[in-house]
């Protein structure tokens, strides 16, 4: 008697019925962990989005490394060029006030003696090491660091555009090294002539270290500004992702008291069906 009536069972309303106890079974199971699925089968085109997502993520998250020595070669290098501009204003001072011919020699010596004390104080500052032990002003071909698809920054300069080719005018140039030799030669045994061309070169060099210490500002600004879009583009990466594979629980919860309502209707109407089947049966 019970095969007879087990053969006659409605398929579909126990497939149903089986259905529904998985889909509620899933539903719980996302609520109580708070993600919408544990399997790339679940949720095809999510767990490629999300996939996705993660591998941009990665790409950016080298770029703000990035972006974070580079800001500091950057920085180092600007805070290199404030030093030097603030000696090169002393330079001149000292150049302007030997320019008076009434100074007596012992003076011009002293003028001399802080112009070679300064002279040293540059190379050693545009000799300088950088934070990670290499030269801060590389020597060749610029270190450039990449911090997006298509953006290489070179965060400081070459040794050659900081203190070799320093415009003098006419489209000539000269060394930082050598302007301050022939400054100093000018005051201790030059004539007039000589100290007032020097007096040139002193606000060549201002006007180098000016441009160089305005440049690499712009440059630490462009790093700050790419990297609070980079920043904003992570926030949308995760909200993004939250969105594809965060539960949204109020919904969750909806869903699992509408798929309740609707396996009560579906063992209603098997047992119904199964009263119908054994009174068929017995008749």
């Amino acid at each position: 008697m019970m095969e007879s009536i087990n053969r006659t069972r409605p398929a579909d309303t126990i497939q149903k019925q089986s259905e529904l106890n998985d889909l509620i079974g899933r539903t719980q199971e996302t609520i109580a962990t708070g993600i919408k699925f544990n399997r790339p089968s679940e949720a095809p085109s999510s767990w490629l989005e999300i996939s996705s997502l993660g591998r941009q993520k990665t790409i950016e998250d080298s770029w703000l490394n990035n972006i974070g020595r580079a800001r500091i070669l950057a920085q180092q290098a600007e805070s290199t060029f404030d030093t030097i501009s603030n000696g090169i204003v002393r330079t001149r001072e000292l150049m302007v006030l030997a320019n008076n011919e009434t100074l007596a020699p012992q003076d011009r010596e002293v003028i001399a003696l802080e112009l070679e004390s300064l002279q040293e104080q540059f190379n050693q500052l545009t000799q300088a090491k950088d934070s990670y032990g290499g030269q801060l002003f590389h020597s060749g071909d610029p270190i450039q660091i990449r911090i997006d698809t298509d953006i290489l920054l070179t965060p400081a300069p070459t040794q050659q555009a900081v203190s070799q080719d320093i415009d003098i005018g006419g489209g000539a140039t000269e060394s930082l090294d050598q302007i301050m030799t022939n400054m100093i030669a000018a005051v201790r045994t030059g004539t007039p002539a000589d100290r007032s061309q020097q007096l040139d070169r002193a606000e060549s060099l201002t006007d180098h270290f000016s441009n160089l210490l305005a440049s690499q500002g712009l440059m630490v600004n462009r790093l700050d500004e790419q990297e609070d879009r980079l920043e904003l583009s992570q926030l949308s990466f995760i909200e993004r992702r939250s969105n594809l594979e965060n539960t949204d629980i109020a919904e969750a919860i909806s869903r699992f008291q509408s798929l309740l309502v609707n396996l009560e209707a579906a063992q209603r109407l098997y047992a119904q069906s199964e009263r119908t089947s054994l009174i068929s049966l017995i008749g």
